[in-house]
């Protein structure tokens, strides 16, 4: 009879994947660690089930992957839990409905050796051609090389972390309840001595919204966390929208913010506006609720 796994030598790298629901798009994340360059032997997958209501805990179990149990829906106890699952002093952290490139894995376990915390390339998906929607999206999401080099952050979507600075910083901030903790962890490890770096070689590929309500729905949250981050970090990290609604109504600085010449983007005005308007209503959300 083989040794229970928890007396198995510890692997190299441990991928965390916090999962809410995710029985649609787990798979593809799953068969995507399968391919990994990475030897199997050396990297366990600890799927954090966070309040699911379809088969993800199950699907994961079947795959091989550890599954822990959040029941309180929050991406940061998700993660926190997950690292305290994981056996591995190097972490890496992706999403359910990522997929990384075969590469991925290898690349921030080899850039883990030298550096604290690392961030990689998310590649966009979108339809071909892209609709309205996602080339709005195509105009800002996931500026990783940016959010590394000029502001000390990553989206969690593609990083790694060494145990000691996740520890060193006591993790994920649970008090986020939406979104914005993945830049409140970048710059809290970075003021306690370890700064993130950029790690080309590691690519995972993150779908982008292609509806209204989507990005309705995660403007409001970009606006909540924005608030909270303001607050928080200073005006570096986050921006009081509810101060200034008008964009939402009129003028073209729904575009502009974006770094974009709106003349060329004119088609995506009206569509700017109503996801600025949704971080608008986040942001007065967030003041009501006297985030911090």
């Amino acid at each position: 009879m083989s040794a229970p796994a928890e007396s198995a030598p510890a692997p190299a790298i441990s991928v965390v994947v916090p999962v809410r629901d995710g029985e649609r798009t787990l798979p593809a994340l799953l068969d995507a660690l399968a391919a990994q360059s990475l030897d199997r032997d050396r990297f366990e997958v600890v799927v954090v089930d966070n309040a699911s209501r379809d088969r993800t805990a199950a699907l994961a179990r079947e795959w091989g992957a550890r599954v822990a149990f959040e029941p309180l829906p929050n991406r940061s106890r998700a993660r926190n839990a997950g690292v305290a699952a994981a056996r591995a002093e190097a972490i890496a952290f992706t999403d359910a409905d990522c997929v990384p490139e075969p590469g991925w894995l290898e690349a921030l376990h080899d850039g883990l050796t030298r550096q604290p915390l690392l961030a990689g390339p998310v590649r966009l998906l979108h339809g071909e051609p892209p609709n309205r929607i996602e080339r709005l999206e195509l105009l800002w999401r996931f500026r990783q090389r940016e959010y590394v080099d000029e502001l000390g952050w990553a989206a969690t979507a593609n990083v790694g972390v060494r145990r000691e600075a996740f520890e060193a910083v006591g993790g994920f901030d649970p008090s986020y309840r939406g979104i914005g903790e993945d830049v409140d962890f970048g710059v809290r490890c970075g003021r306690a001595g370890y700064p993130i770096a950029w790690c080309a070689g590691a690519v995972v590929a993150h779908p982008i919204e292609s509806t209204v309500s989507e990005i309705v729905r995660r403007g409001f949250r970009h606006g909540y966390a924005s608030t909270q981050n303001r607050y928080r970090l200073g005006e570096r990290y986050g921006r009081l929208h509810w101060r200034h609604p008008l964009p939402a109504l009129r003028g073209d600085w729904a575009l502009r913010r974006f770094g974009v010449e709106p003349a060329e983007h004119r088609e995506l005005l009206r569509i700017a506006r109503v996801e600025y308007g949704a971080r608008v209503a986040g942001s007065a959300w967030a003041l009501a609720r006297r985030a911090r």
